[in-house]
């Protein structure tokens, strides 16, 4: 004949087990979960890291594109003023010349 309080005292032991093991999965889903979080705070560390060391790179770089461009660009103005001054004296006197006999011959 089956003992009640056997099998009462087995079912509370059953319950007790499955407790414990939801407690122990609670656990580990917990801990997962903050291993998971500290991971993620990593990834976004090292994203956040390489990006910023890239800015820097492209912002260097185009710093010294725009440096090349504004040397670049007055180079080639010294040179037209240069071309300028140069075309100055050469015609200097004919265009004076040509200047006082437009205002005299008119």
């Amino acid at each position: 004949m089956v003992n009640v309080d056997s099998i009462i005292r087995e079912l509370i032991q059953i319950e007790s087990e499955a407790d414990s093991r939801i407690n122990g999965a609670r656990e580990e889903m917990d801990r997962l979960d903050d291993e998971m979080r500290k991971k993620e705070a990593e990834i976004r560390e090292d994203i956040e890291r390489k990006t910023a060391g890239e800015l820097k790179k492209l912002s260097e770089s185009a710093e010294k594109e725009a440096e090349r461009e504004i040397l670049r660009i007055k180079q080639q103005t010294e040179r037209a003023i240069a071309d300028l001054e140069a075309l100055y004296k050469q015609n200097r006197s004919r265009w004076e010349a040509e200047i006082v006999n437009q205002i005299i011959g008119s």
